[in-house]
């Protein structure tokens, strides 16, 4: 079984349309006013457009996600055009309901809903909430709120805008900064003492957390190195930081093919918490022979097959209680 952990969705409105496109999302690349390279928006798409690609590209079950929400009514909105997606095409959806972490008392009793009313399998958040990071104690009511509820939380990059040494002629901040970001998060909620304080959370981070497999023999360079002097303070955490970590999953999205980033990332991450993922649509847009090439390459590594098995498809499969078809 084949199972994309980052598969994004807008556009609920004309979401369940009847009838679908030519499979083409056609977006531009534009320079901003700003002087910040973006994508213009598409064709929304439907329901059809997400089969097809799977269909094409040999994906089984798709786990749906979204980082358009604005506010609370948009979240419900697309939350509820989710659900009934996954209702009307049982076995090749899955939902995963988008939550603004810092949204209080409202955000959070959306959440519950949307977990326990309308069957989403996980949440979707943001790595810089509000421009919070992941360890800022402000998140600690929304991670006692997941806690319970006993479901993933995807953290899917973020942008930003505060990275000025990114700015170029060219289009280094759009290619970069997602990557340094999510990087940076992924180690905050090892070091920062989310997992002491909440050790039944499970973190889906995408991206292979931003490439911190490349940075992560650097890291313990300096906590070995400083001592205590490392923290300011007494640390937040009782174990060695990457204990932490071999709790996270990662998803294999963000580098197309990508299979040098794919082999960096298992010198630190087990097989067993590696997920496959397009991150479609913008990544093999009008492209679904690369997904299906991208599958291939997995499938050569030099790994034992049980573990490529996993990573295509059965370490999701069982965190999210997937049964084959």
């Amino acid at each position: 079984m084949i199972i994309d952990m980052e598969h994004h969705f807008y556009g609920a409105d004309k979401w369940l349309r009847p009838g679908r496109s030519d499979g083409r999302i056609d977006r531009g690349w534009i320079w901003t006013g700003d002087g910040h390279a973006a994508r213009e928006r598409g064709p929304e798409l439907r329901i059809g457009d997400h089969l097809d690609f799977m269909d094409r590209s040999g994906i089984d079950v798709a786990v749906l996600t979204t980082n358009a929400a604005r506010n609370l009514e948009q979240v419900k909105t697309l939350t509820e055009a989710c659900a009934k997606a996954v209702k009307q095409h049982p076995g090749r959806f899955v939902g995963f309901a988008p939550v603004d972490p810092l949204g209080g008392r409202p955000a959070l009793e959306e959440m519950e809903r949307s977990v326990k009313d309308l069957g989403m399998k996980g949440v979707h958040i943001s790595c810089r909430p509000d421009k919070k990071h992941m360890d800022s104690k402000e998140m600690w009511p929304f991670y006692e709120k997941v806690s319970a509820l006993g479901v993933p939380i995807d953290v899917h990059v973020e942008f930003g805008t505060d990275l000025d040494f990114l700015d170029a002629p060219y289009a280094l901040r759009f290619t970069m900064a997602r990557e340094y970001i999510v990087c940076a998060e992924t180690l905050r909620v090892c070091l920062g003492g989310v997992l002491e304080q909440f050790p039944d959370l499970v973190f889906i981070v995408n991206h292979l957390g931003g490439g911190v497999s490349a940075v992560m023999e650097r890291v313990d360079v300096y906590v070995n190195l400083m001592g205590d002097s490392f923290y300011r303070g007494k640390p937040p955490i009782s174990k060695p930081w990457r204990q932490y970590f071999d709790k996270l999953y990662f998803s294999m999205a963000g580098r197309e093919i990508g299979m040098a980033a794919v082999k960096c990332a298992l010198t630190t991450i087990s097989p067993k918490k590696l997920m496959f993922a397009t991150d479609w649509p913008p990544n093999f847009e009008n492209n679904p022979r690369g997904a299906s090439q991208y599958v291939e390459a997995i499938r050569r590594l030099d790994l034992p097959r049980e573990d490529v098995q996993d990573m295509l498809g059965g370490n999701a499969a069982r965190l999210l209680k997937i049964q084959p078809a």
